[in-house]
């Protein structure tokens, strides 16, 4: 929540290539002695792999910061029909700090946006001006009772806020401008020690309040993404389990007819196909609707710079 088309094709699923690219989908921060210790492969290999990959502007990395950490409280998402031409109104929602996620769909709607706001009352007004638009035929809105999976943004266990400090939030927006600077450069910007810069970093990873992942573009493949809404026989927290399984890379469950949400990646749509079969003949699912994302015009998880409240300060550093 690109007009589909298959770009280049998919790298064989065991290839060099998508070993690293789905070890950097995990760990966009990964060494490149760690990610040749992950894939098997050997150090030069896997260095010029992702070196060649980022040339190429086949993978881009992005650094993504728990929303809850800085006054987040609210995520859903939002459905569009749109008379007309969609593209102005989408290139409104991408201006907005409020959006994460962009797109134009297939299907009934012409506009899909994942929502991040303070609070209700913030998300109202955001849909106040939405509807307000003449181009705007109808809308519909679900929000996220809880996000089980992310692959591009931290999924915290807890709603509790950790305390960060000053130099935690200028560390985490450092991040967002380069997530594979080193450690020494985080130092050197920030001005402080190196031991102290490595410190916070792991506690910022472990806490999964920063997370850094590589984002591949249609060119490695992945040209086909598909999203889809939910209702489901039983616990939600299970169906969105069992999407998990299936391996859907967002999913989320939510309040509304559907009652889990979920995107997922495909390198061609005969694979797409294949996921909607198998979820058709899950025992829990009532009912399945689906989309394309024709065009993602926006995926940006950053929050440091987006005017957030100030998070929790620390008590000590």
């Amino acid at each position: 929540c690109n007009t589909v088309s298959v770009m280049l094709p998919a790298a064989p699923h065991d290839s060099p290539e998508e070993r690293v690219i789905k070890a950097l989908r995990r760990d966009g921060r990964i060494s490149f002695s760690a990610l040749a210790a992950r894939t098997g492969l050997g150090r030069a290999q896997v260095s010029e792999i992702a070196r060649g990959l980022i040339a190429d502007e086949q993978l881009r990395f992005t650094t993504s910061v728990s929303p809850q950490q800085f006054g987040f409280a609210v995520e859903g998402h939002l459905v569009l029909a749109v008379r007309g031409d969609a593209g102005a109104l989408a290139a409104e929602l991408v201006d907005s700090p409020l959006t994460t996620f962009v797109s134009l769909t297939s299907g009934e709607t012409a506009i899909c946006a994942q929502l991040r706001c303070r609070d209700r009352s913030e998300l109202a007004a955001l849909l106040d001006r939405v509807r307000s638009n003449p181009a705007v035929l109808n809308s519909g809105v679900h929000l996220y009772d809880r996000v089980h999976r992310n692959v591009y943004a931290p999924v915290r266990a807890t709603s509790e806020v950790d305390r960060l400090d000053d130099a935690d939030v200028r560390l985490a927006a450092a991040l967002e401008r380069d997530g594979r600077a080193s450690v020494r450069a985080l130092a050197t910007e920030l001005g402080l020690p190196e031991g102290s810069v490595r410190h916070r970093l792991g506690r910022l990873f472990d806490a999964d309040i920063v997370r850094v992942v590589a984002v591949p573009t249609r060119d490695t493949g992945r040209a086909v993404t598909l999203g889809f809404g939910v209702q489901h026989v039983g616990s939600a927290d299970q169906a969105a389990a069992e999407l998990i399984l299936l391996g859907a890379d967002f999913v989320a469950t939510a309040v509304g007819d559907w009652g889990v949400l979920g995107t997922t990646q495909f390198p061609t749509l005969v694979e797409a196909q294949r996921f909607i079969s198998e979820v058709r003949r899950q025992d829990w699912v009532a009912g399945l609707s689906t989309w394309l994302h024709l065009e993602i015009l926006k995926e940006d998880y950053s929050v440091t710079q987006r005017g957030a409240a100030s998070p929790t300060p620390a008590t000590g550093g």
